[in-house]
């Protein structure tokens, strides 16, 4: 499956409008706006519009056509996914979480043995003294696909 690029509806564009020319302005702007778009479904929007107007596009016509086929709470969603993923990873565990995490560190060093701690060492250049780091890299060690030596 190809994917559709805002380079590929532009030239398409050319290509059913071939003595439209886009004005720089006009060009900046959509470069801005429609690249952010879904280009599946604006190139549909675009070849629906040559049907009906043969001379030059009417891009407001185009735009119309796709925030009617693209329900208001998609547009954009990309964006906000972006968001909520940026905030989870700047929000600081909670106390419970590191409590959790201390509880698991343990029980993962509670039988560690001195070649994992050296098979650590050699993955990340030392020993980390925090318990919690230390068995994250442990438990990395003892996947059965990494080996050191």
């Amino acid at each position: 499956m190809t994917t559709i690029t805002w380079m590929d509806n532009r030239v398409l564009m050319e290509q059913l409008w071939p003595k439209w020319k886009l004005e720089p302005v006009m060009s900046n702007l959509l470069n801005e706006k429609w690249g952010q778009l879904h280009q599946d479904k604006l190139q549909s929007c675009i070849r629906q519009h040559r049907l009906a107007r043969d001379f030059k596009p009417e891009i407001s016509a185009i735009h119309k056509a796709y925030c009617a086929l693209i329900p208001q709470n998609l547009v954009g969603e990309r964006e906000v996914e972006q968001t909520r993923n940026d905030l989870e990873r700047c929000t600081p565990i909670s106390a419970k979480e590191f409590a959790e995490w201390d509880v698991w560190a343990e029980a993962m060093l509670k039988n560690v043995t001195n070649e994992e701690l050296k098979q650590v060492h050699e993955f990340i250049g030392h020993v980390p003294e925090s318990r919690r780091i230390l068995a994250v890299a442990v438990e990395h060690v003892r996947k059965p696909s990494v080996r050191y030596a």
